[in-house]
């Protein structure tokens, strides 16, 4: 009963966090959002896909972190797009994807660095990450919209993404903001 209780709690907080993504945007960089809060609710969305991809999923948020004026469902939408592309990077679920949140630059920057050990990404590609319809998965359906359309939300909160990579080594991206 107890198990049952925790599955059906569950399966309401993943179908609030859909609603909450599905809703209407208005666009406007108002609500006071909280990075972490936003981080759990990508995750929960995502939790399946990370489960399929890797045993090794790691998450560190930092507790110092404030408020930043944005649009919590518009930085959710980027962090799910990064949490997929860690996913399909990785080759076996013995490569792992981890995310922490952190401060930098004496507390003026909101850092959320997603990294994965997948098959990382060459240096003559890396800079065309962010180019409407660049992509380095167009075999697998890819359409190079996701990390443009991200770039695009991170650039309206004012904050810039990073991209640091190796091949076969894996992918760390930093959204500062």
């Amino acid at each position: 009963f107890t198990e049952m209780q925790e599955g059906a709690t569950r399966i309401k907080r993943i179908v609030d966090d859909l609603k909450d993504f599905a809703r209407k945007d208005s666009s406007e960089l108002t609500e006071k959002v909280n990075l972490n809060v936003v981080v759990d609710a990508a995750v929960r969305l995502v939790e399946n896909s990370i489960k399929k991809a890797t045993n090794h999923f790691n998450i560190d948020c930092s507790e110092q972190l404030p408020t930043f004026k944005g649009n919590s469902q518009r930085i959710e939408q980027v962090i799910i797009n990064l949490l997929l592309n860690a996913c399909q990077a990785l080759s076996t679920p013995d490569q792992g994807i981890f995310i922490r949140t952190y401060l930098e630059g004496n507390g003026r920057e909101i850092v959320l660095e997603v990294k994965d050990e997948g098959v990382g990404i060459a240096p003559s590609q890396l800079a065309h990450l962010t180019d409407p319809f660049y992509t380095t998965r167009r075999e697998q359906g890819g359409t190079g919209l996701g990390l443009s359309i991200s770039a695009g939300i991170i650039e309206e909160h004012h904050g810039r993404l990073h991209f640091n990579s190796d091949s076969g080594v894996g992918t760390i991206v930093s959204l500062h903001l």
